[in-house]
């Protein structure tokens, strides 16, 4: 039977069976003859990132087991509004096809009142591919650990800083729905891209950073950066001797990033299952599976009705955290 994933969130137990369900049902064939033309996998970032890598990792295995080329599309600009945006308005024949993470798909929405698109009504979901959890770090050398510096901003309020990659983004909604759980005022200082944010982490010029798993990972094996927790349920692969939240006494904290597919809304049915079917044959390889792990991520493969439900949870989560912390994009 399928896992609710409005009901709690998705575990490695879930991933697996939500895959072996997927490869005991037959690919769909009633999309007549779809696709009978290249398939454009829209990919709302510039290439390089964490997004653009398993995204192409994913293209390339799709385009094997749909018999047809699949041509990314990287679209950036507006925190992946635009590029989000343009596959919401486009027409609903399964060609073209997003490739969206987080921010596009639920965050923008608690932030931007005059988006263009609304991600919970104007897409048929796909599949959630995968989750990442993302890591707080500190200096090597201060011994500061998560709790002593929450128990000195609960002491002294505005005294501990932390960074992340801006205003607004997963970085600092994490931050911030710690700083609501553990009722501490933290000081957030944004910056304009992981290597800045990391760079200062190392210098000791905030007191930590939430930082993506594969820009922490380097610094933290060398010996500088200290990993103080990680921000999913389960620890992560990537930094199996790093505890989780809920191990720090952060019951019930959760925050991820993560990366799913979607198509306009409208799409038939049989050809989001279609694609669904192609998607999970691709998540399963071993060099999309290599991808996923160099990136710190979960694989997921999720049913469309599953990721619905996780957009629209996720949406709401959003939410409460910017309402709480009254952030403003910058």
């Amino acid at each position: 039977m399928a896992t609710d994933c409005s009901q709690r969130p998705f575990s490695r137990r879930d991933s697996l069976a939500a895959l072996l369900l997927a490869f005991s049902t037959p690919l769909a064939a009633r999309a007549d003859g779809y696709p009978a033309k290249p398939v454009r996998l829209v990919i709302p970032y510039p290439p390089g990132g964490g997004t653009d890598i398993t995204g192409r990792a994913m293209a390339q295995r799709l385009a094997e087991t749909l018999g047809q080329t699949v041509v990314i599309e990287n679209k950036p600009g507006a925190t992946g509004m635009i590029g989000a945006a343009s596959v919401a308005k486009s027409s609903a024949d399964g060609y073209t096809v997003l490739f969206g993470a987080a921010s596009e798909m639920a965050i923008n929405a608690s932030l931007f009142k005059n988006m263009t698109y609304d991600p919970r009504t104007d897409f048929e979901p796909v599949m959630l591919v995968a989750t990442f959890p993302l890591v707080f770090v500190a200096q090597a050398s201060s011994s500061r650990s998560l709790a002593a510096l929450i128990e000195a901003a609960k002491a002294k309020p505005d005294s501990v800083s932390y960074g992340s990659i801006g205003s607004g983004s997963p970085q600092h909604l994490a931050a911030e729905l710690l700083s609501s759980m553990a009722q501490a005022k933290l000081v957030h200082i944004p910056y304009k891209g992981s290597g800045p944010l990391v760079q200062d982490a190392v210098g000791g010029h905030i007191d930590m950073a939430v930082s993506s798993v594969p820009a922490a990972v380097p610094l933290v094996r060398s010996g500088k950066l200290r990993a103080l927790a990680v921000t999913s349920s389960q620890r992560s692969d990537a930094l199996p001797d790093v505890p989780t939240m809920a191990e720090l006494g952060f019951s019930g904290y959760e925050f991820n990033t993560w990366v799913g597919v979607a198509v306009p809304k409208g799409t038939p049915r049989d050809i989001v299952d279609r694609l669904r079917s192609g998607l999970v044959a691709a998540l399963a390889a071993p060099d999309v599976q290599s991808a996923l792990r160099d990136q710190g991520a979960m694989p997921v493969g999720s049913t469309p009705e599953q990721f619905r439900r996780f957009v629209q949870d996720e949406v709401a989560k959003s939410d409460r955290i910017v309402s709480q912390a009254g952030i403003n994009p910058e």
